[in-house]
């Protein structure tokens, strides 16, 4: 019998047990990322973010649809996105069954157009 048997009583060996199996959960965690970017990655902003949530299994989401408010030039498109979950929002997911789902979402906008001066 090793000292740690010997000193923790059995209730004490389960609560030790889970608070090693936490322990190891919140220290492995890990992050989702999915990366789009344009053929021509020139971005002209820096990361702009916000949090974006469904609700029971995709049937509501918040908000529907996502217009992004600083990509405003006509000819200014979006030159990455970044989609990513954390633990916390992975944890979310699992603890509801997937009744909610969060997931960050983060946008570049590609340089402005150049204005070509005095030609046709």
């Amino acid at each position: 019998m090793n000292k740690l048997t010997a000193v923790l009583p059995r209730q004490g060996k389960k609560i030790f047990l889970a608070l090693s199996i936490l322990f190891v959960v919140i220290t492995i965690q890990s992050c989702y990322h999915y990366r789009v970017i344009n053929t021509h990655n020139e971005p002209g902003t820096e990361y702009r973010d916000t949090v974006m949530r469904a609700y029971f299994w995709g049937l509501v989401n918040k908000p529907q649809n996502f217009h992004v408010p600083n990509c405003t030039d006509t000819c200014a498109a979006l030159d990455e996105v970044v989609f990513s979950k954390n633990f916390g929002q992975t944890f979310l997911t699992a603890i509801t069954l997937g009744i909610v789902s969060p997931v960050k979402v983060q946008w570049k906008c590609h340089k402005p157009c150049q204005r070509e001066i005095g030609g046709l």
